[in-house]
């Protein structure tokens, strides 16, 4: 990228071209809705997704293998646990956030290309993005976005996280402040990706309030993802101004600041350490 470590600096080309790395789901169609309504120039979405009963199986015995077929198994449980608890006030929150029928419809009127793929890092996906010569990746994905991706674009590679890095990285930031008792750790940054996971300079970062009686975990993710997309168009839009933008670079990261998808135990000690959320 072209940015110095302490500013990220607009390319010659402008309004710059923006293309979205999306998994496939509301919230991530949200962002490029958002992106749309916003004025940014976005010219393409990548949806990356693992279709089908055999890529789903093939990947969940990857994950077991890596990460063990108990934890594995704990972590299902978990996501059952969590779902049967939460699953109908979480869709009521998210049916006030999020307008899904609005915001395909400003996808489609935009007319912006769609590249379907199962990996950003794919020969021909790679090609297919080339050829939308983007000047900015925008990514809101929970597949990595390798090095050659982000090589594609020579202004910038802005993520979101819905946490506040560098202490909360990884899967389910807002559960694990929870847990933790962090509860001024739950938020959200806008960065630069690097080679790292949540680990590039940051150019936004912004705590999230708790509704009682309205949050769960997932719900303070949503939020922060939102404002995040928010963010995101602002960065841009700015840039196509000629503004630089400042970064604040992440020092150390800490140790023990990844954490993964939480197993079912994890969610019995979140039950018994905190009240703040559902």
């Amino acid at each position: 990228m072209s940015s110095s470590p302490e500013h990220l600096r607009p390319g010659p080309r402008r309004p710059h071209r923006v293309v979205a790395l999306c998994s496939d789901g509301v919230l991530e169609r949200n962002t490029c809705a958002t992106l749309v309504r916003a004025g940014v120039n976005l010219v393409g979405i990548v949806w990356c997704a693992r279709r089908g009963l055999s890529a789903r199986a093939q990947f969940l015995r990857r994950w077991a293998a890596r990460h063990g077929a108990l934890h594995t198994a704990g972590q299902i449980l978990g996501r059952i646990y969590d779902r049967a608890r939460n699953a109908r006030g979480d869709a009521q929150v998210l049916g006030r956030l999020v307008d899904e029928a609005a915001d395909r419809v400003a996808l489609e009127r935009a007319g912006v290309a769609a590249i379907q793929t199962d990996s950003y890092s794919r020969p021909d996906t790679l090609a297919a993005i080339a050829r939308l010569d983007p000047d900015i990746l925008v990514a809101h994905t929970k597949f990595i976005v390798g090095a050659k991706a982000r090589m594609l674009a020579p202004v910038a590679v802005i993520g979101g996280h819905p946490g506040i890095t560098p202490w909360y990285r990884g899967a389910y930031s807002p559960f694990w402040a929870l847990l933790h008792g962090r509860s001024d750790l739950i938020g959200f940054t806008v960065f630069l990706l690097d080679d790292g996971i949540d680990t590039g300079p940051v150019l936004f970062q912004e705590r999230v309030p708790i509704v009682a009686g309205e949050d769960s975990h997932l719900t303070l993710a949503w939020k922060g993802m939102q404002r995040q997309s928010a963010l995101q168009a602002e960065a841009i839009r700015r840039l196509d101004a000629g503004e630089c933008l400042q970064l604040r670079p992440v020092g150390e990261v800490p140790a023990d600041s990844y954490f993964g998808l939480p197993t079912l135990a994890d969610f019995v000690r979140y039950g018994r350490r905190q009240r703040l959320v559902r």
